[in-house]
């Protein structure tokens, strides 16, 4: 198979170019109605299925461990409440229970869930508090006293926030017995100079479990008496896992990388240089993503019988994150790595020693960088190059198109090497890097019920007295999962974390040009010294971030 840019075929091969296309174009169709504004395929072709290696290696991988788990679990009944928050370690017989479980009541375990958790794309840096947030800085102090000054710790750029208040829309879903509900929190964070090694903390600092209710809704703190606390700090979790799965790892992913790989198949042949780059980084997405739409994300599924909202609340979720959140709604150019994590204000590495997302992700989308504009290269050697291929900027144009994949935040006419380089490695890292750091993090933080819990199951308490009995334990765990909710989100996660295909930037087959090959070969050298590195960095921090080991990542949204 010769590579080759559309415009230098023969006029012969030109003709077999298009008419291969046109006949693509009819498999590959787009379906606008699903979730508008976003785009997804119609129907999937057979050749887009996964394969007998994976499905030969994934489910013994997952559903043999799965079924043993269940049936060594004694649940004693599926209604029975449970009594004790250590009840939930027994839930882990035939699997290996996960990571958090001994440390995830402390403050610092909590606070560390925002830099290196599952979730590690809502943190933002403060310059003045957030207007959600119902006190103000003197109601902040008084909380305080002398043991931190927080005008100073604002002034110096210290104070953080998770800020869930747009999740406040969400009425709740029900399950088999009852109803289902979802806090609307904000918690504020500082970083402290001393506590991590030499370098600092991240400490929590208040939370304001429901914000919209203004100061019907209590101020806590770490202060507060020791149920209250935790109880406030379950609720951040409970908003930040119903963030994550349909906002950041649905649709930050799956979702908006689904129009690229449909629009490759109907825009670029198969000898397309820029469509055998990145065909490794769609494989199976399509096929993955219309299974999870007939059996997580519909009526009855999943998504509907454990996460806190309806179906279609949640679903709204998701459009919110796309296209109607001011602050943080999804494009191309502002979810760029870099930028991402520049408009939180999290890139100053001064200021913020320890943020294992950022400093991992950062080696390897510079890395990526290169090898895509090292491959880039060798096919646009000029801007005219570029210009002339008509097959690429139809497939700008199609990816832009509001008949089309309705892309934001990319050109509909690509004019430099630059601005290729800068889409592609976008979409590589989206579909590697970033789909690794959400998914492959579910089952070590989510997998914990009382640590992660996908919905409440009592309604939201709001307002909370200074006495030491004002929470009991019953009313805490009257609040979390049930048992058959509890092995449902368990299996699900498990199931999600459990198998990894394969692994960045090698393939199952080789690149049909010698000189790609040779790129290729460079970016897998530059990976295994990013895997050296992020282990010597691991035996340095308490809690070691694994799962942006270049050797954990996966080339594409294949699970």
């Amino acid at each position: 198979m010769e590579v080759n840019l559309p415009q230098k075929d023969s006029p012969e091969d030109q003709e077999k170019r298009t008419a291969w296309l046109e006949r693509n174009r009819t498999r590959y169709e787009f379906n606008p109605d699903y979730l508008p504004p976003l785009t997804v395929i119609k129907d999937v072709p057979d050749n887009e299925s996964f394969s007998a290696r994976y499905l030969a290696e994934r489910l013994p991988a997952t559903l043999g461990k799965l079924a043993a788990n269940t049936l060594a679990v004694n649940v004693r009944s599926l209604w029975d409440p449970l009594d004790e928050l250590q009840d939930f370690e027994d839930f882990y017989q035939k699997i290996s229970p996960p990571s958090v479980m001994p440390t995830y009541q402390t403050d610092e375990c909590f606070a560390e869930q925002r830099l290196s958790g599952a979730n590690p794309i809502v943190l933002q840096r403060l310059q003045s508090l957030p207007p959600t947030l119902t006190y103000n800085l003197t109601d902040l102090q008084a909380a305080y006293g002398s043991a931190l000054n927080l005008e100073k710790e604002l002034k110096e750029g210290n104070l953080y926030v998770a800020d869930y208040t747009q999740l406040a829309f969400v009425q709740g879903g029900t399950y088999l017995k009852g109803k289902k509900y979802l806090p609307a929190p904000i918690a504020l964070f500082c970083w402290r100079g001393t506590g991590y090694g030499t370098r600092g903390e991240l400490v929590p600092i208040a939370i304001q479990i429901a914000p919209h209710l203004g100061k019907e809704s209590s101020l806590l703190t770490p202060f507060s008496p020791a149920m209250n606390w935790l109880y406030a700090k379950t609720c951040v979790q409970i908003a930040d896992a119903n963030h994550h799965e349909m906002a950041t790892h649905l649709c930050y992913t799956h979702f908006v990388m689904e129009p690229f790989a449909i629009v490759t198949a109907r825009q670029l042949f198969p000898t397309h240089p820029l469509s055998i780059l990145l065909t490794p980084h769609f494989r199976f997405m399509l096929y993955n993503n219309e299974l999870a739409r007939e059996r997580l994300v519909n009526q009855g599924g999943i998504v509907d019988d454990l996460l806190a909202g309806t179906l279609r609340e949640s679903l709204q979720i998701v459009q919110q994150a796309y296209f109607t959140n001011a602050q943080n709604y999804w494009s191309l150019d502002k979810f760029a790595l870099p930028t991402e994590i520049k408009n939180r204000g999290l890139d100053d590495q001064e200021a913020l020693p320890h943020y294992p997302y950022r400093d991992d992700g950062l080696l390897l989308w510079e890395a990526i960088e290169r090898y895509v504009t090292n491959y880039l290269k060798l096919y646009y050697t000029s801007a005219e190059e570029l210009q002339e291929d008509y097959e690429l900027q139809a497939w700008a144009g199609e990816l832009t198109d509001q008949s089309g994949g309705k892309v934001k935040g990319m050109p509909s006419k690509i004019n430099t090497t630059e601005e290729l380089i800068a889409i592609v490695t976008s979409v590589i890292f989206t579909c590697g890097p970033q789909h690794s750091a959400v998914n492959f993090t579910q089952y070590d933080y989510l997998g914990f019920i009382p640590n992660a819990p996908l919905a409440a199951y009592q309604p939201i308490k709001n307002q909370f007295s200074h006495s030491e009995n004002s929470l009991t334990l019953q009313e805490l765990m009257a609040f979390l999962p049930p048992p058959n909710q509890v092995m449902g989100q368990i299996q699900i996660l498990y199931a999600l974390s459990a198998y990894r295909y394969d692994r960045l930037g090698y393939y199952d087959t080789p690149f049909p040009d010698r000189r790609a090959q040779v790129v290729l070969t460079r970016f897998q050298q530059e990976l295994q010294t990013i895997e050296r590195k992020i282990e010597l960095r691991n035996k340095n921090r308490v809690t070691p971030y694994k799962v942006l080991r270049p050797s954990l990542v996966l080339n594409s949204i294949s699970i």
